[in-house]
């Protein structure tokens, strides 16, 4: 059920007041604690109790106590009304201190590098921020997904965006095991991988079986490639890969530490297109919350 909004400020006000008489006891003492003149404690409550039609203190020269229309009142809206002003307080408090949720989408393939870069020492530096990266490869509206900001290639960030680089250029490569090209052999030209099993990407729904490269001064080409796996995870695929399934491409950086430890080899690097980078990319600088504000800072003193 649905809760009719329609009340005035001056009904909110009349509540406020109210309440610090009933719990004070007193008009001179509510009107110490409001910050207001005991006149105009005493018309607020009369002005209060004339348009709900109830009187709710009883008033005598020596003291004020509650009517019982009085007492029902305190004891309905005492408690929702402090938890109001605690909930508005601590709205308020997100503008000025770097607390809360912060929730960033990212794309799945980009979770585990910006954690590693990004996550742990930004929070060792600010202990009550809590850190979301949502994982969604859809170029979604930030705000109406209830995100503070989005994580993208910076070659689809909206124009009207503000755009923070995170990571640099780098080369998308074709990677596979060192018993898979023992295999099948090296190939030496894109064309080659056509009669290679490869592992293909899913994203928001759409295979993207389609690879392009580079042939060295002349326009980028794409190749079809196709295999035994598809999935939708770019860790499994890297996995998959490793095993042995086929050849799999990507940005070098999120196998970085494979090629390292010898566990995938790098084929067609002369032919290497390049991944433009990722950008943290929000609405607005005037819209800013501390929060991000923190998160855009550090990843500038932290740039890659």
């Amino acid at each position: 059920m649905k809760m009719n909004y329609t009340i005035g400020r001056s009904d909110l006000d009349g509540v406020v007041v109210f309440l610090a008489v009933a719990e004070e006891r007193g008009f001179r003492a509510a009107a110490k604690r409001l910050g207001i003149t005991p006149s105009a404690v005493s018309q607020a409550i009369r002005a209060f109790e004339k348009r709900i039609g109830v009187t709710l203190l009883a008033r005598t020269t020596r003291s004020v106590g509650l009517t019982e229309a009085g007492e029902r009142l305190l004891l309905q809206v005492g408690p929702a009304t402090q938890q109001m002003l605690q909930g508005i307080e601590s709205a308020r408090s997100l503008g000025h201190s770097v607390t809360g949720l912060l929730r960033i989408s990212v794309p799945k393939a980009s979770v585990q590098i910006l954690t590693e870069r990004y996550a742990v020492g930004l929070l060792a530096v600010y202990p009550q921020l809590q850190l979301e990266f949502v994982s969604d490869d859809r170029m979604i509206d930030i705000i109406a997904e209830g995100c503070d900001a989005g994580v993208r290639p910076r070659s689809v960030v909206h124009a009207d965006m503000v755009a923070v680089p995170l990571t640099p250029e780098e080369p998308q490569v074709v990677v596979g095991s060192p018993a898979f090209l023992a295999r099948y052999g090296r190939p030496a030209t894109p064309q080659d991988i056509r009669n290679i099993p490869c592992i293909t990407y899913k994203q928001a729904g759409i295979v993207l079986d389609e690879w392009a490269f580079n042939p060295g001064g002349g326009e980028p080409i794409s190749i079809h490639v196709s295999g035994p796996l598809i999935l939708d995870d770019v860790a499994a695929c890297v996995h998959a890969a490793e095993q042995g399934v086929g050849l799999f491409r990507l940005p070098r950086s999120i196998v970085a530490r494979n090629i390292h430890a010898g566990t995938l080899e790098v084929t067609l690097s002369s032919f290497s297109t390049k991944f433009p980078g990722l950008a943290l990319y929000y609405p607005s600088r005037s819209t800013v919350l501390p929060k991000l504000r923190a998160f855009v800072d550090f990843v500038l003193a932290n740039k890659v």
